[in-house]
């Protein structure tokens, strides 16, 4: 008899598993990827729907390059460029399930 009930609940726990790991992300990068819990992103705010850069030069640079304002050597050159074409730029800490926290 608790065998059974054991059963049921296996199988209500599998089913809700199998039902997360194929559901689509939240939110994606510029990448086209999941955004990574407690990793820093750039996030361009257009008015339409944000854009999520990950915080690391090669991303930053690639992201300019829609602004023809890419070839940066270094990570400060390329974040302040990126100030000058979008000064509504910010960066934030992705927490999960769409929550994010602003850095100062």
């Amino acid at each position: 008899m608790a065998l059974g009930g054991m059963t049921a609940s296996y199988n209500r726990l599998y089913r809700h598993q199998d039902d997360t790991s194929t559901a689509a992300p939240e939110v994606l990068d510029t990448n086209g990827e999941p955004l990574l819990v407690s990793s820093r992103y750039w996030v361009v705010d257009d008015g339409e729907q944000p854009t999520y850069i990950y915080n690391d030069l090669i991303d930053v640079d690639n992201y300019l390059e829609n602004f023809k304002g890419g070839g940066h050597d270094s990570y400060q050159s390329a974040v302040l460029a990126l100030y000058g074409y979008c000064p509504e730029v910010r960066l934030v800490t992705y927490l999960g399930r769409s929550k994010f926290e602003e850095e100062k």
